[in-house]
């Protein structure tokens, strides 16, 4: 398929995203195919490993037919934020669930409120939760748990309190502040030496190879 060696991704990997995303975005094989190309494009951007996004929406199937519209676009672009911070969309989603959870998010939220000295406000990322906004979503809960300096100062049962009320692990929570915003150039520049140094490698084999060296590393950051 020239599509899969266009994003480099295998063969069977593209049939299986083109086959979800006609049965669930409602495209035909031309505009899956399109539509590929541009959720490769769009990682590149970002500095995401083209991939890696391919290989975490074709095992996200329940997530994408629970949270997809507009023909996917939501999907895709909640799934490069997703990696840009060090979770799946698989994860995202999981927020999504949890705070649409809405008895026991409220009260989560209550709870590490008290614990924090400070008031959470989860409200609008329900919202966008249920509109189906996973990128704003994500956006609206990375506000409320503050900076990696404000997460630093935390205590371990503040912690634990904040990543129940937003319903991620806190190993998940330490990676969305430490890793947001810093990953894109590191991996960027780490790729390109590596394709330097192989001239067999195209530039999205090399993207991948980082991104999944860069996963398997958590929050660690890359030295150069």
């Amino acid at each position: 398929m020239d599509t899969a060696r266009a994003i480099g991704i295998g063969t069977d990997e593209a049939a299986t995203l083109t086959g979800m995303l006609m049965t669930m975005g409602g495209h035909s094989a031309d505009t899956a195919q399109n539509f590929l190309k541009q959720t490769a494009a769009l990682a590149k951007s970002a500095g995401v490993a083209p991939g890696i996004i391919m290989a975490d929406m074709a095992e996200s199937s329940e997530e994408i037919a629970s949270y997809s519209k507009d023909g996917g676009d939501n999907i895709a672009q909640a799934a490069v934020q997703a990696r840009q911070m060090g979770l799946a969309l698989s994860d995202v989603a999981g927020i999504a669930d949890g705070l649409l959870d809405f008895e026991t998010s409220l009260t989560a939220e209550m709870e590490a409120s008290v614990m924090l000295g400070r008031q959470l406000n989860l409200q609008r990322a329900r919202e966008l939760a249920l509109a189906g906004d996973l990128e704003g979503m994500t956006a609206e809960v990375v506000k409320n748990v503050g900076s990696e300096a404000e997460f630093n100062k935390l205590n371990v049962l503040q912690r634990n309190a904040l990543a129940d009320a937003i319903g991620v692990t806190v190993d998940q929570m330490a990676k969305m502040v430490k890793v947001s915003g810093k990953s894109n150039a590191q991996l960027l520049q780490i790729a390109a030496r590596r394709q330097n140094t192989n001239p067999n490698m195209s530039a999205d084999e090399a993207m991948n190879e980082v991104q999944r060296e860069y996963d398997s590393l958590g929050t660690l950051a890359f030295s150069f």
